[in-house]
């Protein structure tokens, strides 16, 4: 896999976890709050001290007379508010406006922050009053500098909490899921490997694989009954050919031979599936060529469907080399053969493509709405079973493709006819 398809898949992953998700949103919630209520403390509080000041120039101006302008206090300027000549023009319009903070480009008297209000002096005289901010917009300055840095730093640590909480939560889940899958394709031995019981995530996890382990030992159990029993009746069915065969050559002996010998092949054909299901790890696999493999396969069984008065073609196709059990690969075909000479039309496909083997016919086909059904172990779309068969060949087939980890696909073929791929394009 690339880098940047193992990118592409990490960030689809994170775009898909909901517990990531829900901890990222409470995070920007938290934050967002933590930002808003910062940036409201800030504001009220240099409201709070604008309205402390005016407080202030009211007094200073009520108790103060024009004509004593500035005898208290060089940085406190009081004038008529008729009289505003030799001030900068932003106090002005302040003055129009009834009062406010004046911002200069400037320094008047050692300050560009000024706050202007008109009011009256003692006298009753309308008056203009000012004093700089200056002390109070830099303490201001640095109350905003220390808020919004530790608004900074916790929403960082918020965010990053928030991050490591829905990645460990989605670790976990992640596991789950993939304990799931692997039970989906039929590893009844995977676990999620929980033993602690901390929270809901752990109780879960834990009741899975005790849900696992006992579905486990319940197809265990059911696998080696089958087994059993096909195992079990061969002896008598095996004792009960031996005998017929002693009896005189008649049509009567002739037919029970072959039906001795039809069941003696579905407890074989139970049997190998049994095996094939409980079987584990790769043993017996090794490299084969997929084009290697049809050919042989068209070359043992091209003779039999001659004989049976139809036509053999086989198709291949830019073929892949994979890992694999040959023997199983070539009993999968043997049984989509068998199969296509009981339900097909006149003309067989045996074909490899790609990493895909398959066969395919010219029968009647199958309604695709039965797909799921007859790849399931005896059973039969012919329900009064008039026809041969033990509805086990599907069931085989796909035995051996989940042995493989490959997939069995069923489609119809064209223009008509039933078409059975094993795809392998997972190895």
């Amino acid at each position: 896999m690339s880098l940047a398809s193992s990118i592409f898949d990490r960030v689809r992953w994170l775009r898909r976890s909901s517990t990531l998700r829900l901890s990222l949103l409470l995070s920007v919630i938290f934050a967002i709050g933590f930002a808003v209520s910062v940036f409201v403390a800030l504001t009220l509080g240099r409201d709070a001290n604008e309205r402390r000041v005016d407080a202030t120039l009211v007094a200073l101006a009520n108790a103060s007379v024009l004509e004593d302008e500035g005898s208290s206090d060089p940085r406190v300027i009081l004038r008529a508010a008729e009289d505003l000549g030799g001030l900068p023009t932003p106090f002005e319009r302040a003055v129009q406006r009834g009062g406010g903070t004046v911002q200069l480009k400037n320094n008047y008297q050692q300050s560009d922050i000024w706050r202007v209000l008109v009011t009256n002096d003692s006298q009753g005289v309308p008056v203009m009053i000012a004093v700089p901010l200056e002390d109070s917009e830099e303490t201001q300055e640095l109350l905003a500098g220390i808020l919004w840095t530790t608004a900074g730093v916790v929403i960082a640590l918020t965010l990053v909490i928030g991050l490591a909480t829905g990645l460990l939560a989605q670790r976990r889940l992640a596991r789950i899921d993939h304990t799931l899958e692997k039970l989906a394709a039929g590893d009844l031995t995977a676990r999620t490997g929980h033993v602690r019981s901390k929270d809901d995530l752990d109780d879960i996890a834990r009741q899975l694989d005790v849900t696992a382990a006992e579905l486990e030992r319940l197809v265990t159990q059911t696998r080696h009954l089958s087994a059993s029993i096909a195992h079990d009746l061969r002896t008598p069915l095996a004792r009960l050919r031996a005998h017929l065969e002693m009896l005189p050559d008649g049509s009567e002996r002739g037919a029970a031979l072959e039906e001795a010998s039809r069941l003696s092949s579905i407890f074989d054909t139970i049997m190998r599936v049994a095996r094939i299901e409980a079987a584990q790890g790769r043993d017996g696999f090794e490299a084969v060529s997929l084009r290697t493999l049809v050919e042989e396969v068209a070359e043992i069984f091209g003779p039999v469907i001659e004989d049976e008065g139809k036509v053999l073609e086989v198709v291949i196709d830019a073929t892949a080399d994979i890992e694999a059990d040959r023997q199983m690969l070539v009993q999968a075909l043997a049984n989509l053969i068998q199969n296509a000479l009981v339900h097909g039309g006149d003309r067989i496909s045996l074909f490899a493509k790609g990493q895909s083997i398959g066969v395919a016919d010219d029968g009647a086909g199958v309604d695709p709405s039965q797909f799921d059904e007859i790849i399931k172990p005896m059973v039969r779309l012919d329900a009064a079973r008039t026809r041969d068969g033990s509805g086990l060949g599907l069931a085989l087939v796909r035995a051996v493709a989940e042995r493989h980890g490959a997939t069995l696909d069923l489609s119809r073929n064209q223009p008509s006819g039933l078409k059975v791929s094993i795809n392998f394009a997972n190895l």
